[in-house]
């Protein structure tokens, strides 16, 4: 099992990845979006292949130079359960400790039992809290015009 960073040439894989990963995740609060190239550039990514196989995946953006925010982390089902997932976030973790970074932070979906026990495992904090609402139902039958005002 092999962990590296991804490049530009791994672009298709690493779509390929994301499509699978979209397929699972559930996306609370928000629907998924679609890879760009863009993951590859401007973020930390790196890709795991087992015989030159691609397996996992995780991205880390960049926000602060005091933390990374980790995303996208994937395993293929195939390759699960013999601890991958750990070994991509030791290497995320690395990394952004190489850059001077002190901290990772993360999202994870509360129906997500299996992720939400290896972010436990590893010392992960419950330090803040996503929440999210059906503006059709905050609003319920209320309706509300806003007028533009023409500053001078």
């Amino acid at each position: 099992m092999e962990i590296r960073r991804a490049t530009a040439d791994d672009a298709p894989t690493m779509r390929t990845l994301w499509a699978e990963f979209n397929a699972e995740a559930t996306y609370t609060p928000y629907p998924g979006s679609e890879f760009e190239d863009s993951l590859l550039i401007d973020q930390l990514a790196f890709l795991a292949e087992d015989a030159g196989e691609p397996v996992g995946c995780v991205y880390a953006a960049l926000p602060s130079d005091l933390y990374g925010f980790v995303f996208g982390l994937y395993v293929r089902p195939t390759a699960r359960l013999a601890g991958l997932a750990r070994r991509l976030m030791i290497t995320v973790a690395a990394e952004l400790r190489n850059q001077g970074r002190r901290y990772i932070v993360l999202s994870v979906d509360t129906p997500n039992a299996a992720a939400r026990a290896l972010y436990d495992d590893l010392g992960f904090i419950d330090a803040a809290r996503t929440l999210r609402v059906d503006i059709r139902e905050l609003l319920g039958g209320h309706t509300i015009t806003l007028t533009k005002r023409k500053l001078d």
